[in-house]
């Protein structure tokens, strides 16, 4: 999505309305080898290394405001994307799983601020995992225990379900109900997003 969010937010006027959603102009049905199990829920799938995914990021897109009742949100980090993506989402996952959604949400922030606003690049795998340290409280030696944990893995394995997602349209990439791959660039509005992840999760 090269479609920058501050003109987005420029035409936040614009709106969705009554207007039934078209497939293949404001979503597309992923293909069977694409789509994950996520019933009544709204994916964000998104790596630290993409400067759109920093912008959607800042901008709040999507957020709890734009879901329906009964639909949760989820963000999953892939690791494909580089530089280091498989230790940042190491790092994350064991912020999640064992540092809770504060944590977890701190250092995704700090991730994000390293390498977009400050735009100091790791020099190495190492230098990526000690970045995390801190925030993590523990050490390098608990880390690389930590990143064995069954929990950490799985849910790593799950966000990796983002990757054919990523394939088909870039990222960050919006899915409702692991089915539905809603076109980023027909979007217009949060009042049009809103409209449409309520009609996607009701298919």
């Amino acid at each position: 999505m090269k479609k920058t969010l501050t003109a987005i937010a420029a035409t936040l006027f614009l709106a969705f309305g009554a207007q039934a959603a078209t497939e293949g102009v404001e979503y597309q049905t992923l293909p069977e080898g694409a789509q994950f199990n996520a019933p009544n829920q709204v994916v964000k799938i998104y790596s630290i290394n993409c400067p759109f995914c920093y912008k959607y990021e800042k901008a709040g897109i999507p957020n709890d405001s734009l879901l329906p009742d009964g639909v949760s949100m989820e963000q999953y980090h892939i690791t494909t994307k580089p530089p280091f993506g498989v230790e940042k989402s190491t790092a994350l996952a064991i912020a999640k799983v064992l540092k809770g959604d504060k944590v977890f949400k701190q250092l995704k922030d700090k991730y994000y601020d390293q390498y977009h606003v400050k735009k100091v690049k790791f020099k190495d795998a190492d230098s990526t995992i000690a970045f995390s340290l801190d925030i993590l409280g523990m050490s390098r030696a608990e880390f690389d225990k930590n990143a064995k944990n069954a929990d950490v893995m799985a849910l790593m394995t799950k966000w990796d379900q983002g990757v054919e997602v990523a394939k088909i349209q870039g990222i960050p990439a919006i899915t409702v109900n692991g089915k539905y791959l809603i076109n980023t660039k027909s979007i217009r509005s949060m009042d049009m997003l809103k409209d449409l992840i309520a009609e996607l999760s009701a298919k």
